[in-house]
């Protein structure tokens, strides 16, 4: 814990690294309580961000449904982002959304 003179004399930059820290985690905690959806294959990474959480990467993916068209025709679905990082040694994967909230700072994440 911090006292409020350790947080008076600490850098600008010092004080930015440490809520990016705890953003990060309350962001990795609130993805850890969501269940995973397994059923899902990634048809392509869009794009990758690499916070300090883990790494986003904004994918399409393939429904599983046989009659599916998109998928049928290769197209998938989304881009969702996904948070994926190790956990326990196994890397693990969560499902974030169809955007990223704006309030939600992480390194590298624009």
């Amino acid at each position: 814990m911090l006292t409020p003179t350790q947080l008076e004399n600490d850098t600008t930059m010092e004080l930015e690294e440490l809520r990016t820290g705890i953003e990060a985690e309350l962001a990795r905690r609130k993805l850890a309580e969501r269940k995973p959806a397994d059923d899902r294959q990634v048809v392509q990474v869009v794009e990758e961000r690499p916070p300090s959480a883990g790494t986003l990467r904004l994918e399409l993916a393939r429904c599983g449904k046989q009659r599916c068209k998109k998928c049928e025709r290769g197209e998938g679905h989304g881009p969702y982002w996904s948070l994926y990082f190790r956990h326990n040694g196994k890397l693990t994967s969560r499902y974030v959304g169809k955007t990223i909230a704006d309030n939600l700072h992480m390194p590298g994440v624009t």
